[in-house]
C-alpha cells in the first residue's frame, strides 16, 4: 500500500521539479521585489532557494516511506516464516495429522468483530444537597464584566 502511494506520488514530484529547476533567478527582476525574491535584500535565501530546499525534503521523504515499506515487507516475511516454524512444532506436539491454515489458504475475507455484552450503566446517585449542579441557582459570572463603581448596585 505504501509502496502503491509513493508509486502515484512520483509523477507530481517530477513534474514539480522540473517547473521549479526551470525558473531562472532573472525572471523575478531587478526591483526592489526581485531582489527580495532572489533573497539579495535578505540573508535567509531566496525563493528560488527555499524551492529547492523544500524539493529535497519531498525526495528525503519519499526516500525515507520507500524504506519504511522495504523494512515492513520484510518484516511480515520474518513473521510469516516463524508463523510456519511454530505451526509445524504444534502440529508434531498434538500429533495433528491434517494442516492448519497456513499464509497461503487462509481466507482473506473482512474479520467480524463481536462487540462485548456490558451491563446496564446504573442510574447515577441524586445530586448532593450542597452542590451546584441540579439546582436552578447556580453562580452568575458578572465580576467578569466591567462595572461602573459610581453606578447603582443592580439586582
Amino acid at each position: 500500500m505504501i509502496e502503491n502511494m509513493l508509486d502515484d506520488l512520483e509523477r507530481p514530484t517530477a513534474d514539480l521539479v522540473s517547473v521549479v529547476e526551470g525558473i531562472q533567478p532573472t525572471v523575478y527582476g531587478t526591483d526592489t521585489l526581485g531582489k527580495s525574491m532572489t533573497g539579495a535584500t535578505a540573508s535567509v535565501g531566496g525563493l528560488g532557494e527555499h524551492q529547492k530546499q523544500v524539493l529535497d525534503g519531498i525526495k528525503q521523504f519519499i526516500a525515507n516511506s520507500t524504506q519504511v515499506a522495504a523494512n515492513l515487507r520484510q518484516m511480515v516475511q520474518s513473521y510469516r516464516a516463524v508463523d510456519e516454524e511454530n505451526m509445524t512444532a504444534l502440529q508434531t506436539i498434538e500429533g495433528v495429522d491434517a494442516p492448519l491454515p497456513t499464509a497461503q489458504n487462509r481466507s482473506e475475507g473482512p474479520v467480524v468483530v463481536i462487540a462485548p455484552a456490558l451491563p446496564d450503566a446504573a442510574t447515577p446517585p441524586p445530586p448532593a444537597a450542597d452542590s451546584f449542579e441540579g439546582t436552578t441557582t447556580a453562580p452568575t459570572l458578572d465580576y467578569n464584566f466591567w462595572q461602573d463603581p459610581e453606578a447603582p448596585p443592580s439586582a
